[in-house]
């Protein structure tokens, strides 16, 4: 590593995220995650990401996994399923809605938080498949699903998830490009416990307001049918059902991506907890809940394979997975990313095209 012309720390190693690159060097990286949130404490940036200079990692996996493993093309392609999920989370939505609106208030929190945001994150995950156009094959009919899924959140947010989530795959941890990556106003201010805390606590806003900041997109006509149908349907359900009825949905899309387990994925699939690997998974029983987006390194190495089937992926190219550390608990990631002073905003690798003299281009 070395100090740029900006003073921060730029590296150009490669990042050793294959087994087969592993085993080259003479080593293998133990698979085991009891210790995966000790080895936070690297020599890195805390002004500033983690800057290196290798290709994009899922790039390279997914042409060498498909010249060793032609047949994992089998999994591509939509999945019809998606479909018949999504139609009934959003009836459940509206039963508990329905339900749980006069209902006195400890429950009334308790279950927007354990019920209701469980539903609304489910339907956060299938929106994600929509928007990579994986359950019908006309890309019309993906987006207005997605649409009909915000009936089950209060929010419109599907359309203009889905074309900034779409820059997060192709421009995926390049500065002023990659909508996921934190601004440089994270980086200054949210720092120690306190304002980690609350970071979480208003991830939502962070999430959906940060990439309008960092790329702003003018608004297209789904953008508009998206805000106008949650408005209708938001009124219908407040003037047939009630007030607290309403309130309880949106309450629950909230708490689904604010200090939840199952929103800990939005810090675990990017945030840097191992040097050098950009990229984790989560295994554990929560994907059964966020319908697979634990498999988070598989999901960007064929981003057209849809959830249903991102767990075959490791099982027909086990030699590209199996050395790769993972999160096993997201309880322990949200308290790691709050305590633990080495893990921040700053904790992301982006790439720089790096000359051979060592200067940044």
């Amino acid at each position: 590593m070395f100090l740029n012309k900006q003073g921060l720390l730029e590296d150009t190693n490669e990042p050793e995220l294959l087994k087969e690159q592993v085993l080259k060097n003479g080593h293998i990286s133990s698979s085991s995650n009891d210790s995966i949130f000790s080895k936070t404490n690297f020599e890195k940036n805390k002004t500033y990401f983690h800057i290196m200079g290798h290709e994009e990692p899922h790039a390279q996996r997914r042409k060498q996994i498909l010249q060793k493993h032609p047949e994992i093309k089998i999994l591509f392609g939509p999945d019809l399923m998606s479909a018949w999920l999504g139609i009934g989370i959003v009836l459940a939505q509206f039963w508990c809605l329905n339900f749980f609106a006069t209902t006195n208030w400890l429950l009334y929190i308790v279950s927007s938080y354990c019920i209701g945001a469980v539903l609304s994150h489910a339907l956060h995950a299938l929106m994600h498949d929509f928007t990579h156009y994986l359950c019908f094959e006309s890309v019309q009919y993906n987006k207005l699903m997605a649409i009909f899924l915000n009936f089950g959140q209060g929010v419109p947010s599907a359309i203009t998830f889905g074309r900034y989530h779409s820059d997060h795959h192709t421009f995926m941890n390049l500065p002023d490009l990659d909508p996921d990556l934190p601004s440089q106003w994270e980086i200054d201010h949210i720092k120690g416990p306190l304002r980690k805390f609350l970071f979480m606590l208003f991830l939502p806003l962070f999430y959906s307001l940060r990439p309008m900041f960092i790329r702003p997109l003018v608004p297209n006509k789904y953008e508009i049918l998206n805000l106008v149908s949650i408005i209708v349907s938001n009124t219908l359900i407040y003037m047939y059902i009630g007030p607290s009825a309403l309130g309880w949905l949106i309450l629950s899309t909230y708490f689904g991506l604010s200090v939840h387990p199952l929103a800990a994925h939005l810090i675990t699939e990017h945030y840097e907890f191992i040097n050098r690997l950009e990229t984790y998974n989560y295994l554990g029983i929560a994907n059964f809940f966020i319908l697979n987006l634990g498999y988070h390194t598989e999901h960007h190495d064929f981003p057209n394979i849809p959830w249903s089937r991102l767990p075959l992926v490791k099982k027909i190219a086990p030699e590209f997975y199996d050395q790769l550390p993972y999160h096993t608990n997201y309880t322990l990631a949200i308290l790691a990313y709050i305590f633990d002073g080495y893990i921040g905003p700053f904790s992301r690798i982006v790439r720089k095209e790096l000359k051979s003299n060592g200067k940044m281009k």
